[in-house]
């Protein structure tokens, strides 16, 4: 049901149906949306208090994924919900922002937006048309959708932009050529619209993770990267520790939600749980 909460009690995730899914349709396409997808081109994490909660890209929530890093340290104290969508850029996220995230689904609870795009945005113009979004309309695409996001009364300081991590040329070039194709992103220009990402927030007074220079003050940051393009185990591990020490300052205050089992007064449950 549009605008309800559906429950996935095996996983302890909580989803919030899409405005416009309904019934079985919605639910299994939001569970596939948990289950599948990249860190790259994705709209991240929303963090909201319960029973509201917070987005994360696809393939986040995987066993080594930083979302599943964040929601773990969150158990019992804010939902982590993933609005992840494998292969978007800004210019179809923009677009479909309004239908995730509204103020009749509970945006006035969340804690934090984690935004996460720019590795599809960057892909080269003649070798990847589908993807690619010029630099300048990629910068007014955050903006836009952080005007969004104030509208429906999630303000600057709940919003964190992620840069794209950098590109390791030489292996995503394998990758590129065992399919095919030629070499269809650069790390310099995958700089620029990280570069663009850090100015968007500066502008806008988000926080930021600028993902593409902290990663390759390590020289091999190859170490980073599955393929020269998506995270790998460390590279999730590291955006998680980079993310968690700005949510840690907004979550710390938060107390747990209900009393550990050993608490519970057996003989009169409703006085300890209600």
């Amino acid at each position: 049901i549009a605008g309800d909460s559906v429950c996935f009690p095996w996983r302890g995730w909580c989803v919030q149906a899409a405005p416009g899914l309904s019934g079985t349709a919605g639910t299994a396409s939001w569970e596939g949306a948990f289950e599948t997808g990249r860190c790259q081109g994705l709209l991240g994490p929303v963090v909201r208090r319960r029973p509201d909660r917070v987005p994360c890209p696809q393939h986040s929530f995987q066993g080594s994924g930083w979302g599943a890093f964040v929601s773990e340290r969150l158990v019992r104290k804010c939902d982590v919900v993933n609005r992840g969508f494998s292969g978007y850029n800004t210019r179809w996220a923009k677009l479909i922002l309004p239908r995730l995230i509204t103020k009749s689904t509970g945006a006035e609870s969340t804690v934090a937006v984690i935004i996460f795009f720019g590795a599809n945005d960057s892909a080269l113009k003649d070798l990847n048309l589908k993807q690619h979004v010029p630099l300048e309309e990629y910068a007014e695409n955050l903006k836009s959708m952080i005007r969004y996001l104030k509208s429906v009364d999630v303000t600057e300081d709940r919003v964190i932009l992620i840069t794209p991590p950098p590109l390791h040329e030489p292996t995503w070039e394998k990758e590129c050529l065992a399919k095919g194709d030629k070499l269809n992103r650069h790390n310099a220009t995958t700089g620029e619209y990280a570069q663009a990402c850090v100015q968007a927030a500066m502008d806008c007074g988000t926080d930021v993770i600028d993902l593409w220079t902290l990663m390759q003050k390590n020289e091999d940051f190859s170490s980073y990267l599955s393929d020269g393009l998506h995270l790998s185990t460390q590279g999730n591990s590291f955006l998680a520790a980079q993310l968690w020490s700005r949510l840690e300052k907004k979550l710390s205050a938060f107390p747990t939600l209900l009393p550990y089992w050993r608490d519970v007064d057996h003989t009169d449950p409703a006085a300890s749980l209600l």
